[in-house]
């Protein structure tokens, strides 16, 4: 879904070209992309070269924070450009053409030998949607585009990454192919040994509204998916008959960011679900409005304990409460202490707390780089930074610098 970036302005900039320009695809805020070399810049524009010579000049507001951030950290360019424009909500400013959308006319995603588990397939640009029942996958196919661009616009290294694949999602409403699914995933981790795990995904399986499954890598490269797969329990399909709805964009955030982050090693997990959370909450709400998510957790030895959590129910009551807890010094805004919860012990007070950690380090473009720095750090070290050094990333010389400027965000920014 390649489209021109056309511009009305027309200003040739008397700029000495830059050496070894490097070609690589270039996105606007609304999606449109080419691919082209970068010529030459300053702080309020920049002049791309297209094939057959065409120069293109674009606003540099225009341009993706992460074609910015390329060009701070590749081209010398002011750190300035970072944080000209407004963030925006690029997830629905760009322009999705669900006519490109294609079913496929073979439908060999099987899962174990039960005829039931047999789906219908649908592509998008990113996206592989497969489908059992009479569930329809083209909201979740828009949603998952414009979750999509958002990561592609903020996160200099995602398209990279990204690379000719897809990712598998899974629309489940016909309950045999579900309950068939889920038979098929609690045998595979009990082939890798892990019992704990299967008897925990056994307890949860039918009460969870999505999970995510993990492909064998020959399943995987047989049909050009990642092995990590997003998994919908369809009990109610008004939930996936519009784009956007908010469980929707809770899902599909938390696993976009979970993808690029990577896989984080055993000992850097600390503060995983936190930063995850924290941005699936986000994202959810201030692109919707709404908060209509719950997590499940099931641990136990022997048979597993469910355990649904929430926040503070109303969107609108997440930041209202959140900020009264704080002025009154009951909920204290700490990064140590936040990152040692875990989905098992979390409260709707802590939910909250990850959710405005989230909102603040996304909420200005300055610090929009930041965060996007702290992801490529995560990317690099298959860790999540120690809250001394997210505290430098953010600008600050001490956690307690940060930690203060986080809570006047809370109490006196515009956190909503």
């Amino acid at each position: 879904m390649k489209r021109t970036i056309t511009s009305g302005l027309l200003a040739f900039l008397l700029l000495p070209a830059l050496d070894a320009a490097e070609t690589r695809i270039w996105t606007s805020r609304k999606g449109s992309t080419i691919e082209a070399e970068l010529l030459r810049f300053d702080e309020t524009n920049a002049t791309l070269l297209a094939a057959g010579n065409k120069q293109i000049v674009l606003p540099m507001a225009d341009l993706s924070i992460a074609d910015r951030q390329f060009m701070v950290e590749n081209v010398g360019a002011d750190a300035k450009i970072l944080v000209s424009g407004e963030i925006g909500e690029p997830e629905k400013q760009v322009k999705i053409d669900s006519s490109t959308f294609k079913k496929l006319k073979e439908s060999n995603l099987i899962f174990g030998t039960d005829s039931e588990s047999a789906y219908e397939l649908m592509e998008s640009e990113h996206f592989l949607i497969a489908t059992a029942g009479g569930v329809r996958p083209q909201a979740i196919a828009e949603t998952a585009e414009r979750m999509w661009h958002g990561m592609a616009f903020q996160h200099m290294n995602f398209r990279r990454d990204w690379g000719d694949k897809r990712m598998l999602i899974l629309l489940v409403e016909d309950r045999e192919a579900y309950t068939a699914l889920g038979k098929w995933w609690t045998g595979l981790l009990k082939e890798k040994g892990n019992t704990e795990g299967a008897a925990n995904v056994s307890a949860a399986w039918d009460r969870v509204g999505s999970t995510m499954v993990t492909l064998p890598d020959e399943m995987a490269d047989k049909h050009k998916v990642f092995p990590a797969v997003r998994v919908f329990n369809v009990k109610e399909d008004t939930l996936f008959k519009k784009p956007m709805g908010s469980f929707l964009v809770f899902s599909m955030a938390g696993v976009l960011l979970d993808r690029q982050l990577g896989n984080i090693s055993s000992y850097g997990v600390e503060g995983l679900f936190a930063v995850n959370t924290g941005h699936s909450y986000y994202k959810e709400i201030s692109l919707t409005g709404k908060s209509e998510t719950s997590l499940l957790s099931a641990a136990g030895t022997g048979e597993a304990e469910v355990k649904e959590k929430k926040g503070f129910g109303d969107a609108s009551d997440w930041a209202k409460t959140l900020r009264g807890l704080v002025k009154k010094g009951e909920i204290k805004c700490e990064v140590a202490p936040m990152f040692k919860v875990k989905n098992e012990d979390v409260t709707p007070e802590q939910l909250a707390l990850m959710y405005s950690f989230s909102a603040y380090m996304e909420s200005t473009p300055a610090r929009l780089a930041c965060y996007a720095s702290m992801v490529r750090r995560i990317e690099s070290s298959k860790q999540i930074p120690v809250p001394e050094e997210i505290a430098k990333i953010f600008g600050f010389e001490t956690v307690a610098a940060l930690e203060a400027d986080w809570k006047l965000f809370v109490t006196e920014g515009k956190f909503k």
